[in-house]
């Protein structure tokens, strides 16, 4: 009878631990790709330049916060228009937690005048988590990854650590860009 209790358990573990187990991610897209052949508009194009001229190392206190101006590469908004968005960055836990939030057909930057803590209590008194990124040397990386889709965010700042770039992808397990959102932020 105690066999056959601890063989059900295990049999019940290794059930739910595979209904459980995470999504495998699919292949990396580059973020300075995105726009090749010519399907982003001008503010976007340049969003991807100062991203190429970017570096890491600017979440360098333990909350940095950041937003600003957002343009989104999706079938459902005009690529020219500017929306708005903003992103804290909390080391006091290891890896780096970021939370965000796109704020869509804002005449102005909700965010202007806050401090990062201020961001971060809206953030999470709206229901907002911190989700573990990764910090390398040349930027700071978010990945979302769901069965069906893996949603990526790659964050370099200017020299002065001023100005945020940030590239994000929504793409299938194949690689295939569905949508993006490019941004550039001022620091708080």
């Amino acid at each position: 009878m105690k066999f056959l209790f601890s063989s059900l358990v295990i049999l019940l573990s290794s059930i739910t631990g595979a209904a459980h187990a995470e999504p495998t991610p699919g292949p990396v897209v580059d973020p300075t790709s995105i726009c090749n052949g010519e399907v982003c508009s001008e503010p976007m194009i340049n969003i991807v330049d100062g991203f190429r001229d970017g570096q890491g190392g600017f979440a360098d206190e333990s909350l940095t916060g950041y937003s600003g101006k957002c343009f989104h590469l999706s079938p459902h908004y005009n690529a020219d228009k500017a929306h708005h968005g903003g992103f804290i960055f909390d080391k006091s836990q290891a890896p780096v937690g970021i939370a965000g939030r796109f704020n869509f057909f804002y005449e102005e930057d909700p965010y202007s005048g806050m401090s990062a803590q201020e961001m971060k209590d809206g953030f999470v008194q709206s229901g907002g988590n911190l989700s573990p990124g990764m910090e390398t040397a040349n930027d700071v990386q978010l990945a979302h990854i769901y069965d069906e889709t893996d949603i990526r965010y790659w964050y370099r700042s200017d020299a002065t650590k001023r100005n945020l770039f940030v590239i994000g992808s929504t793409s299938d397990k194949s690689g295939n860009v569905a949508a993006a959102v490019f941004c550039k932020m001022n620091r708080h």
